[in-house]
C-alpha cells in the first residue's frame, strides 16, 4: 500500500470480492490465472483495483 497509485486502490480479499461481485473461489482462481494484480503481505492478499473513468471505488 506504500506505492497507492492515483488510478487505483489496493483492497482486501474481502473488499476485492464485493467490489467485483464473485466469491472467493473465483478471486483465488483469477489471481492464479493472472487476471488480477496482487500482492501477499503476510498471510492476507491485497488485489490492485483500477478505476477507469466510468468506475469509481467509495470505500
Amino acid at each position: 500500500m506504500a506505492n497507492q497509485d492515483q488510478k487505483g486502490k489496493w483492497l482486501s480479499s474481502k473488499e476485492a470480492m464485493k467490489h467485483l461481485k464473485i466469491s472467493g473461489c473465483e478471486l483465488m482462481h483469477r489471481r492464479e490465472r493472472g487476471e488480477l494484480k496482487f500482492e501477499k503481505r503476510g498471510r492476507a492478499y491485497f488485489y490492485y483495483i483500477g478505476v477507469s473513468n466510468k468506475t469509481t471505488l467509495n470505500f
